[in-house]
């Protein structure tokens, strides 16, 4: 395949990324409550709950709280400090607000769908450059847009585009991260240039990674362990003079990180005090080591790999050990190691995929389906690479690759198969945050928008009553009552 044809056809994969996109998002009638926050947030609001006893409202005026004003058009210093008393860094809020900015007083799912989607392209692209460098045989271009098109149609990744949060933000920056690690192991004896390109990109991603949220930096931190590793593997048993730039690497990153703890210094505060940072320490250090797996595991069994997630694994473990077993034969009867199943780069990304998947699981809190967000950023690595790597042992077994001229029956079973769970997927409802059960509500709410809505809450968890907002939106007069203090009484004759 030609270069020229192969762009063209990762130019498809992203326009079938992109229509699943629309498709979905025409599809997605409410939001999840941490999109509400999301929204008013980064229209420069700090909180919206009622106050007092008796509080009246109208639609328009609660859908005021979730657009951008003439007064917080890009007001950046105002979104930051908001974020700053909250749990999460500032960048992703501070995108979507010049994006609402562009359209002051106006709100449209579309904001966060539209900008998620840009991520999400960005990503997907990044996938396809990853397993393209990732491999050097004549059917690296077949294996890239393979691993490109199951992201591209991975339910998953498309709930990630739906969900207004920053999470495909943190996609975007592990893909780009994976491009640039990639491109390391094979360069890292290259050109001063070329290495120290490498590094600041590899440096600003962790900064920017950073300030988009913290568990993003999981896999970035194994898979620049694993190249340290590596290279001081390399240097001990080959005596290459490669450990000064392992040194300058690393201390890179760790400079991209620390410049933005200095750029949001309520960052220390997040991940060692509050609610989540104080949550996620106690269950890393006081649950045993497999007990939140077990708890999160159906979530990912079934969101990730539609109910076949042990099948899936065994196959990808078998693949690797068969391609360990390939090298040693190989190395036994004194031959090169020819077309490699088992790379180094395969087994760092491996690992790093599943401590991170760990880690999250004993890091996050448990909400159901929804506690899907946090994998994501594992799922950019895991999915591609084990398509990657089942592909690539059958094709190796098979042998019949001879310079670039392949057998295209093998290829195809094969993309079957391994599209076959996302295809399913789609089929079950397993893209999240549509919210399509809540279309009579709303067909029921404008219908009966004249009539006043009487909203009842409690004072210790008011902000619920922003959980049901497009809801009430419609109507012509909210009146919200606490039903926890006795002194209330309802006056209004409505």
């Amino acid at each position: 395949m030609s270069k020229r044809r192969f762009l063209g056809m990762a130019a498809a994969v992203l326009a079938v990324h992109m229509a699943l996109i629309i498709i979905y998002g025409m599809q997605k009638i409410a939001f999840h409550e941490d999109e509400y926050f999301t929204y008013y947030t980064s229209a420069g609001y700090e909180a919206i709950n009622p106050y007092g006893s008796i509080q009246e409202k109208s639609g328009a005026e609660l859908l005021g709280n979730f657009v951008v004003r003439e007064e917080h058009r890009f007001d950046f210093s105002t979104v930051t400090a908001i974020q700053a008393v909250d749990v999460h860094p500032p960048l992703y809020y501070l995108t979507l607000n010049f994006l609402m900015s562009l359209f002051p007083n106006q709100f449209y799912k579309w904001f966060g769908i539209l900008l998620n989607s840009v991520y999400s392209l960005a990503a997907c692209g990044g996938v396809i450059f990853f397993l393209y460098h990732l491999d050097r045989s004549g059917h690296r271009y077949f294996l890239a847009l393979l691993g490109g098109l199951l992201y591209a149609v991975h339910p998953a990744m498309i709930s990630n585009v739906m969900f207004t949060r920053m999470y495909s933000m943190s996609v975007m920056w592990t893909a780009l991260y994976m491009d640039v690690f990639v491109l390391l192991m094979r360069n890292y004896l290259g050109s001063r240039k070329r290495f120290a390109a490498l590094t600041l990109c590899g440096a600003g991603i962790c900064y920017f990674a950073f300030l988009t949220h913290y568990f993003c930096l999981y896999v970035l931190f194994f898979l620049t362990l694993g190249f340290c590793l590596y290279a001081l593997c390399r240097k001990a048993f080959r005596g290459e003079k490669c450990l000064v730039r392992m040194l300058v690497y690393g201390a890179s990153l760790s400079a991209g990180i620390g410049l933005a703890v200095l750029t949001f210094p309520a960052s220390l505060e997040q991940i060692f005090g509050g609610y989540q940072g104080e949550g996620a320490f106690a269950t890393l250090f006081e649950t045993d080591l497999f007990y939140m797996y077990r708890l999160f595991r159906p979530v990912l069994d079934k969101n990730f790999f539609t109910g076949w997630m042990y099948p899936v694994v065994g196959i990808f473990a078998v693949c690797l050990f068969l391609g360990l077993a390939v090298r040693i034969k190989r190395r036994r009867e004194g031959k090169a190691p020819g077309d490699k199943i088992l790379a180094p780069s395969v087994l760092i990304c491996t690992v790093s995929g599943f401590i991170s998947v760990w880690l999250l699981c004993k890091t996050s809190q448990f909400l159901g389906d929804s506690a899907s967000r946090y994998f994501y950023t594992a799922a950019v690595l895991l999915l591609p690479l084990i398509a990657y790597v089942i592909s690539k042992a059958a094709f190796v077994l098979e042998g019949r690759f001879e310079g670039n001229r392949p057998v295209w029956l093998l290829p195809a079973v094969l993309s079957l198969l391994i599209l076959l769970p996302a295809a399913v997927g789609h089929i079950r409802g397993n893209v999240l945050f549509l919210y399509r059960e809540k279309a009579e509500t709303l067909a029921y709410a404008r219908e009966n928008a004249q009539y006043p809505l009487v909203m009842v809450f409690n004072q210790d968890s008011r902000y619920r009553t922003w959980y049901i907002a497009n809801e009430a939106w419609p109507f012509e007069q909210v009146i919200f009552v606490r039903n926890d203090e006795e002194a209330t009484v309802l006056e209004n004759e409505a």
